[in-house]
């Protein structure tokens, strides 16, 4: 499995305090079945301004050098969380290799827990004439998108796609997040799973659980392909291959047990 957006880098944010933590947070993921980790640290939110970003390879290099010493198989990629700020398109442009997901056109962006710009279409669409393909992290703990799922529905026919955290399946943090986590997902809003890890002292924020109560929902294919298939498709800046079409959350309301499209053939 491949977890797209973990805080495993160290002494970069609020994630791993040091490389004996990081390489902690590494054991525990491959024994829960992930081969793959981006260290996704905090950008331009609050305290975690750097720089020069060079540092985030610094870490992976370090950590990198960690693992194999430890024979421990996790391949660390780059990456990072964006937070949305006023100056975003310039610092985006000026650091653009940090930002994305492995060198792809992928990049997360973070939005503030208790609001959502506006404006924001106007900055998802000059994203988008710049090349970037973004997705939204975790958006079942933002509060708008909660109350209003038609607000998230809006930015998703634009293009943007979103990954929910493990977490938020296993009622980490809270029954509104949780609920509203499985609404996104009855909904077809989610196209990756993530764990979200900022230390190694909550092990249950790991897939196995979310992944096993996402696959009683919309089967083992799709809940598959949230942490196989599409991050497979994001490292390697290709075409999603499970992308179906979201439901207008001003649409009757259904049941959870909705048919999954298809995998596409890869």
């Amino acid at each position: 499995m491949i977890d797209l957006h973990c805080h495993i880098l160290h002494e970069l944010d609020d994630g791993a305090k040091s490389l004996d933590e990081a390489l902690e947070m590494a054991n525990m993921a491959q024994k829960d079945g992930i081969r793959t980790i981006a260290g996704t640290p905090h950008l331009f939110r609050g305290d975690f301004i750097h720089q020069d970003l060079g540092i985030i390879e610094k870490k992976i290099g370090e950590l990198r050098c960690v693992l194999e010493k430890n024979d421990i198989g996790i391949k660390i990629v780059r990456g990072a969380e964006v937070h949305i700020a006023h100056n975003l398109i310039d610092e985006i442009r000026k650091n653009r290799d940090y930002l994305v997901l492995n060198g792809s056109s992928f990049m997360f962006l973070e939005f503030p827990a208790g609001h959502v710009f506006s404006g924001i279409e106007d900055l998802i669409f000059e994203l988008m004439t710049e090349g970037f393909k973004p997705i939204i992290a975790h958006p079942e703990r933002n509060y708008v998108f909660m109350r209003s799922p038609d607000v998230l529905f809006k930015l998703l026919q634009m293009g943007v796609l979103t990954q929910a955290n493990s977490g938020s399946f296993t009622g980490l943090y809270g029954r509104r997040v949780e609920e509203a986590a499985f609404r996104f997902l009855e909904l077809r809003f989610t196209h990756f799973l993530g764990s979200d890890a900022h230390n190694p002292r909550l092990p249950h924020l790991w897939f196995s659980e979310a992944l096993r109560t996402i696959e009683e929902r919309i089967g083992k294919e799709a809940a598959s392909a949230l942490v196989n298939d599409n991050p497979h498709a994001v490292l390697n800046d290709n075409e999603l291959p499970y992308l179906p079409d979201p439901v207008d959350p001003t649409e009757k309301e259904r049941s959870f047990k909705i048919k999954i499209p298809r995998l596409f053939k890869r």
